[in-house]
């Protein structure tokens, strides 16, 4: 049987716009795996549906080397800028 072809989450990854500095992603909701370890600051923010854009890729030498960065787009309410 014929299937078409599907292109890998890898190369989906390197085409989207979302890993452009500055571009903005969409919706999401904030929930993080370890709430305990979060600052006090942002257990406000947990479950909350947030718009957000993209803020870069962590550098090598950063806490999260290689890893996407998103802030809150057009609003500070939440994650307090």
């Amino acid at each position: 049987m014929w299937r078409p072809r599907v292109r890998s989450a890898q190369t989906l990854d390197r085409e989207s716009p979302h890993g452009v500095p500055g571009a903005y992603v969409g919706y999401a909701r904030y929930r993080p795996r370890h709430p305990s370890n979060i600052p006090p600051a942002l257990h406000r923010a947990i479950g909350q549906l947030v718009e957000v854009g993209c803020a870069g890729i962590a550098a090598s030498n950063e806490r999260f080397a290689g890893q996407r960065l998103f802030l809150e787009w057009r609003r500070d309410e939440l994650f307090d800028g």
